[in-house]
Parts: C-alpha cells; sequence; structure tokens
C-alpha cells in the first residue's frame, strides 16, 4: 500500500501551561498542507524501515515504533516493510514523522483488516506523540489537552501559505523550559481565531495566527525577508524553525518564493487541503 503523508502547520499554538504529570497544555489550531512525504507499506514477518535519506532508516525511526505499536495493540503476529520517500523537509516543525507514523497505523489497519475505528487509531497514535493523532484525519483542526482532544473545523480557501526553513530545529524539550521560564510569553487567541474562522472571516482569522514558541525563537529572521512582499500573516510553525507567511494573491506568493529561494532558503509554496493521509494504491 502507498500513501501520500501531508505535513502540517499551525495556524494557532498557545502553550497554556504545563500538567503535574510535566505534559504541557495546548489550545490551538493545525491545517493540513499539500507538501508531503509518500510511504510504502508491505505485510512482512518482521518491522523493517528504510528512508531516502538513509539517516532516517531503522528502528529510530517514529513509523518502526508506530508498527510496534500496532502489532502489540492488536495482540497481531506480524511485521511491516516500510519505505519513506521524503519530501517533507526533516526537522522543520511541520510534522513530518508524524505524518508518516499516522500513515502507518492507518496502511496496517487496512492491511491486516483489524477495522479500527479512528478513536481507536488516535488512542494508539497519542502513544506516539501530541500531533500524531491530528494525521489520523487531518484537515483543519482546533487542538487541545496535549494534542489528543480535536475538534474539526471548517477549512480554510483563497490563501497560499509560503513556508520557509532557514535555522536548525531547536529541541523541543528545551524551547518548553526557555518558554516555562518566561514571565509574560506571547498568548495568542486562539478562540478568536476560530470564531472568525468558523464564520469564514478568514481576513479576520488572519490578524489572531500567533505562536507561543515565537516568545522564544522570533521569526529567525524570515519576516525581514518577506518585508515589502505583502503577506497578510506571518507565524512560527510548531516550535521551529519552520516559518510561514499568508498570501490571498498567489502573484505575491510567487515573488515571495522566488526572493527567498534566491537567498538560498528552502521554500515552498503550498495551500490548505481536507485531509493528511491520501491512498495512493
Amino acid at each position: 500500500m502507498r500513501l501520500k503523508c501531508n505535513a502540517k502547520i499551525n495556524l494557532c499554538l498557545w502553550v497554556k501551561g504545563k500538567r503535574e504529570d510535566g505534559y504541557h497544555l495546548l489550545d490551538g489550531v493545525m491545517q493540513s498542507v499539500d507538501i508531503f512525504d509518500i510511504i510504502t507499506v508491505n505485510k512482512a514477518t518482521k518491522i523493517t524501515v528504510e528512508c531516502s535519506n538513509k539517516e532516517f532508516s531503522g528502528e529510530k525511526n517514529i513509523a518502526f515504533t508506530a508498527a510496534k505499536v500496532f502489532f502489540e495493540a492488536t495482540k497481531i503476529t506480524g511485521g511491516a516493510k516500510i519505505f519513506i520517500e521524503k519530501g517533507i523537509p526533516d526537522a522543520a516543525g511541520l510534522g513530518g514523522g508524524s505524518a508518516d507514523a499516522a500513515g502507518v497505523l492507518l496502511a496496517l489497519n487496512k492491511l491486516y483488516k483489524t477495522d479500527l475505528s479512528s478513536a481507536e487509531l488516535s488512542k494508539l497514535a497519542v502513544r506516539l506523540g501530541a500531533d500524531v493523532p491530528f494525521f489520523i484525519e487531518g484537515g483543519t483542526m482546533r487542538a487541545r489537552g496535549v494534542g489528543e482532544i480535536l475538534d474539526k473545523l471548517p477549512c480554510p480557501s483563497g490563501i497560499y501559505f509560503l513556508i520557509a526553513k532557514d535555522g536548525v530545529k531547536p529541541s523541543t524539550a528545551q524551547m518548553y523550559r526557555h518558554l516555562d521560564n518566561l514571565e509574560n510569553p506571547y498568548i495568542p487567541n486562539t478562540e478568536e481565531f476560530v470564531k472568525a474562522l468558523s464564520c469564514q472571516n478568514i481576513d479576520l482569522a488572519l490578524t489572531h495566527i500567533g505562536n507561543s514558541f515565537q516568545s522564544v525563537t522570533g521569526l529567525y529572521g524570515i519576516d525581514e525577508v518577506l518585508n515589502g512582499t505583502n503577506y497578510n500573516a506571518i507565524c512560527l510553525s510548531g516550535s521551529g524553525p519552520s516559518v510561514f507567511a499568508v498570501y490571498k494573491d498567489e502573484n505575491d506568493a510567487n515573488t515571495a518564493l522566488k526572493l527567498l529561494k534566491s537567498k538560498g532558503i528552502t521554500a515552498f509554496k503550498s495551500v490548505p487541503i481536507k485531509q493528511s493521509i491520501e491512498i495512493i494504491e
């Protein structure tokens, strides 16, 4: 089975605080975008993972852990031969590994005919990471709790995302520690963003885009590079280092894309889509 596993960006991300067990409480909106990895999953006698980027082959890949969790939960004696063709930039805050993990769960559920529901798959997904449950369905979702409480939202239309990566991904754990120590971290207004998006008032929604982690990292200078390119909003994705700018005019987005690439910055133009995982064959 071959699947297209699409990336995500965080249209809003408010880190609200920390639970007694150390996990952070979130309130944000995640959005699937048309940048993707392609994974191929076949039945096998054991679990193996190969990746087009050899650095991510083997047991350290979250796709391996996803397969292990599936077989442990279903008590099936089996395996999976997994190949990942990377299209999503590594360590970028775009959820590439999480998308692949969700894709493996969905593929094995079909290959082994276990008929697990989306809710049951999400329970397995949360064991793999806070944003993995989102990728089981994807599209546009408000994510709360530690990322496992998901509510579907309408997918925005008529906008283009310009996603830029120009930096090294910081340790997420370290980012949380820095954020915990800030006296007045930036708090995006997720509630107002959700209200505006629910009414399809895209202009108003864009005024509420934001990410708590910007208090720690800023925007990696991408906002300065794109100054004057007529973007409608700009924001950090996840814990970085990817930054995305939102354009309502595709020509403006194309001009900005050329500008970023001329400066040697990894960049992609994308659009919002309504699902994370697509079965190719």
